[in-house]
Protein backbone atom coordinates (compact mmCIF):
# COMPACT_ATOMS: atom_id res chain seq x y z
CA UNK A 1 0.00 0.00 0.00
CA UNK A 2 1.31 3.62 -1.57
CA UNK A 3 2.26 6.32 1.52
CA UNK A 4 -0.91 8.18 -0.02
CA UNK A 5 -3.25 4.71 0.80
CA UNK A 6 -2.96 4.58 4.17
CA UNK A 7 -5.88 3.60 6.22
CA UNK A 8 -6.00 5.69 9.39
CA UNK A 9 -4.96 4.28 12.46
CA UNK A 10 -7.09 5.75 14.87
CA UNK A 11 -7.47 4.22 18.23
CA UNK A 12 -5.97 0.93 17.33
CA UNK A 13 -2.85 1.65 19.03
CA UNK A 14 -4.68 1.80 22.70
CA UNK A 15 -7.33 -0.72 21.44
CA UNK A 16 -3.83 -3.09 20.30
CA UNK A 17 -2.47 -2.64 23.97
CA UNK A 18 -6.11 -3.69 25.53
CA UNK A 19 -6.28 -6.82 23.61
CA UNK A 20 -2.91 -7.74 24.72
CA UNK A 21 -3.12 -6.81 28.44
CA UNK A 22 -6.40 -8.89 27.93
CA UNK A 23 -4.86 -11.81 26.38
CA UNK A 24 -1.87 -11.53 28.86
CA UNK A 25 -4.15 -11.15 31.99
CA UNK A 26 -6.43 -14.26 30.39
CA UNK A 27 -3.04 -16.72 30.02
CA UNK A 28 -2.36 -15.80 33.96
CA UNK A 29 -5.57 -16.89 35.27
CA UNK A 30 -5.24 -20.39 33.16
CA UNK A 31 -1.26 -20.76 33.52
CA UNK A 32 1.08 -20.74 36.08
CA UNK A 33 3.95 -18.42 35.52
CA UNK A 34 5.45 -18.20 32.36
CA UNK A 35 8.11 -15.12 31.53
CA UNK A 36 7.36 -12.47 29.90
CA UNK A 37 10.04 -10.54 27.42
CA UNK A 38 9.56 -7.31 26.08
CA UNK A 39 10.33 -6.87 22.44
CA UNK A 40 10.46 -3.47 19.94
CA UNK A 41 10.46 -4.74 16.31
CA UNK A 42 11.28 -2.24 13.75
CA UNK A 43 9.29 -3.23 10.57
CA UNK A 44 9.47 -1.69 7.13
CA UNK A 45 6.33 0.42 6.15
CA UNK A 46 4.99 -2.19 4.10
CA UNK A 47 5.36 -5.19 6.91
CA UNK A 48 4.14 -2.31 9.39
CA UNK A 49 1.48 -1.55 7.33
CA UNK A 50 0.72 -5.95 6.99
CA UNK A 51 0.47 -5.74 10.90
CA UNK A 52 -1.70 -2.90 11.43
CA UNK A 53 -4.52 -4.68 9.09
CA UNK A 54 -4.02 -7.83 11.14
CA UNK A 55 -4.48 -6.34 13.67
CA UNK A 56 -7.17 -4.49 12.87
CA UNK A 57 -8.98 -7.25 11.43
CA UNK A 58 -8.68 -9.17 15.03
CA UNK A 59 -6.23 -11.44 13.94
CA UNK A 60 -3.10 -10.32 15.99
CA UNK A 61 -0.33 -12.38 17.53
CA UNK A 62 0.68 -15.59 17.06
CA UNK A 63 2.04 -18.66 18.76
CA UNK A 64 4.83 -21.17 18.94
CA UNK A 65 5.24 -24.74 20.88
CA UNK A 66 8.40 -25.52 22.67
CA UNK A 67 7.98 -29.21 21.80
CA UNK A 68 9.76 -31.98 23.96
CA UNK A 69 10.27 -35.88 23.04
CA UNK A 70 10.68 -38.51 25.90
CA UNK A 71 14.67 -38.38 25.03
CA UNK A 72 14.40 -34.68 26.55
CA UNK A 73 15.15 -33.29 22.65
CA UNK A 74 13.36 -30.16 21.57
CA UNK A 75 11.61 -29.74 17.96
CA UNK A 76 13.17 -26.75 16.11
CA UNK A 77 12.19 -25.65 12.72
CA UNK A 78 14.90 -23.90 10.10
CA UNK A 79 12.78 -21.50 7.37
CA UNK A 80 13.64 -21.35 3.92
CA UNK A 81 15.95 -18.59 3.62
CA UNK A 82 17.04 -18.27 7.13
CA UNK A 83 20.11 -19.92 8.62
CA UNK A 84 18.59 -19.86 12.87
CA UNK A 85 16.91 -22.49 14.09
CA UNK A 86 13.42 -21.79 16.49
CA UNK A 87 10.48 -22.99 18.04
CA UNK A 88 7.92 -24.08 14.99
CA UNK A 89 5.18 -21.68 15.51
CA UNK A 90 3.66 -18.54 13.44
CA UNK A 91 0.84 -16.12 12.86
CA UNK A 92 -2.69 -16.47 14.73
CA UNK A 93 -5.77 -16.49 12.78
CA UNK A 94 -8.66 -13.83 13.92
CA UNK A 95 -11.12 -15.72 16.47
CA UNK A 96 -8.33 -18.43 16.97
CA UNK A 97 -7.28 -19.07 20.50
CA UNK A 98 -3.09 -19.06 20.97
CA UNK A 99 -3.15 -22.72 21.68
CA UNK A 100 -5.31 -23.55 18.37
CA UNK A 101 -2.88 -21.23 17.02
CA UNK A 102 0.20 -23.13 18.07
CA UNK A 103 -1.36 -26.26 17.30
CA UNK A 104 -2.22 -25.38 13.63
CA UNK A 105 1.06 -24.11 13.23
CA UNK A 106 2.71 -26.96 14.53
CA UNK A 107 1.06 -29.14 12.50
CA UNK A 108 1.38 -27.51 9.77
CA UNK A 109 5.38 -26.34 9.74
CA UNK A 110 6.26 -30.31 10.80
CA UNK A 111 2.94 -32.41 10.98
CA UNK A 112 3.90 -33.17 14.58
CA UNK A 113 1.18 -33.46 16.99
CA UNK A 114 2.07 -31.90 20.84
CA UNK A 115 -0.06 -31.56 24.13
CA UNK A 116 0.17 -28.60 25.37
CA UNK A 117 1.66 -28.54 28.73
CA UNK A 118 1.84 -24.87 29.43
CA UNK A 119 3.19 -21.20 28.86
CA UNK A 120 6.72 -20.69 28.90
CA UNK A 121 6.94 -17.10 27.32
CA UNK A 122 4.42 -14.25 26.45
CA UNK A 123 6.35 -12.03 23.76
CA UNK A 124 4.73 -8.51 24.42
CA UNK A 125 6.02 -7.01 20.91
CA UNK A 126 6.17 -3.31 20.32
CA UNK A 127 5.74 -2.94 16.55
CA UNK A 128 6.99 0.10 15.00
CA UNK A 129 7.57 1.45 11.47
CA UNK A 130 11.37 2.04 11.24
CA UNK A 131 11.17 5.11 8.71
CA UNK A 132 8.49 6.71 10.42
CA UNK A 133 8.49 7.83 13.60
CA UNK A 134 5.34 9.51 13.77
CA UNK A 135 3.36 6.47 12.99
CA UNK A 136 1.75 5.08 16.85
CA UNK A 137 3.41 2.02 17.90
CA UNK A 138 1.06 -1.06 18.37
CA UNK A 139 0.96 -4.16 20.61
CA UNK A 140 1.27 -7.42 19.97
CA UNK A 141 1.88 -11.23 21.26
CA UNK A 142 3.17 -14.20 20.74
CA UNK A 143 3.12 -17.08 22.99
CA UNK A 144 5.58 -19.90 23.06
CA UNK A 145 3.82 -22.61 24.64
CA UNK A 146 5.54 -25.86 26.46
CA UNK A 147 4.49 -29.03 24.85
CA UNK A 148 4.94 -32.62 24.80
CA UNK A 149 5.44 -34.39 21.57
CA UNK A 150 2.54 -36.68 21.19
CA UNK A 151 2.97 -38.35 17.36
CA UNK A 152 3.66 -38.45 13.97
CA UNK A 153 7.16 -37.78 12.03
CA UNK A 154 8.44 -34.52 11.89
CA UNK A 155 8.64 -33.63 8.25
CA UNK A 156 9.19 -30.00 6.95
CA UNK A 157 6.35 -28.27 5.25
CA UNK A 158 7.83 -27.54 1.49
CA UNK A 159 7.66 -24.63 0.57
CA UNK A 160 7.86 -22.58 4.04
CA UNK A 161 10.83 -25.03 6.32
CA UNK A 162 13.95 -26.50 4.97
CA UNK A 163 14.19 -28.42 8.00
CA UNK A 164 13.12 -30.00 11.01
CA UNK A 165 14.97 -31.78 13.59
CA UNK A 166 14.85 -32.63 17.22
CA UNK A 167 17.56 -31.21 18.93
CA UNK A 168 19.88 -32.46 22.17
CA UNK A 169 21.45 -28.81 22.94
CA UNK A 170 21.04 -25.17 21.06
CA UNK A 171 22.28 -24.77 17.84
CA UNK A 172 24.76 -23.07 16.96
CA UNK A 173 22.92 -20.42 15.31
CA UNK A 174 19.40 -19.53 16.02
CA UNK A 175 16.67 -17.05 14.89
CA UNK A 176 16.31 -15.60 18.31
CA UNK A 177 18.51 -15.50 21.29
CA UNK A 178 15.83 -17.38 23.85
CA UNK A 179 15.87 -20.08 21.22
CA UNK A 180 19.84 -20.91 22.56
CA UNK A 181 18.74 -19.48 26.26
CA UNK A 182 16.39 -22.27 26.84
CA UNK A 183 16.34 -25.51 28.43
CA UNK A 184 17.31 -28.89 26.35
CA UNK A 185 16.52 -30.98 28.93
CA UNK A 186 18.39 -33.67 27.01
CA UNK A 187 21.80 -31.95 27.81
CA UNK A 188 20.41 -30.95 31.12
Amino acid sequence: MGEDQRVPTGDLPERSRERVAGWLADLRDRYDGFERVEKQWELAPEAYERDRERIAAGANGGAGVWVTNDAGEVLLVRDEGDDGWADPGGKREAGESFEAAARRELREETAVEATITGVREAHVLELVDRTDHERPALASLIVVFDGEYAGSEPRPREGEIAAVEWAAEPPETVLYPEVADRPYPASE
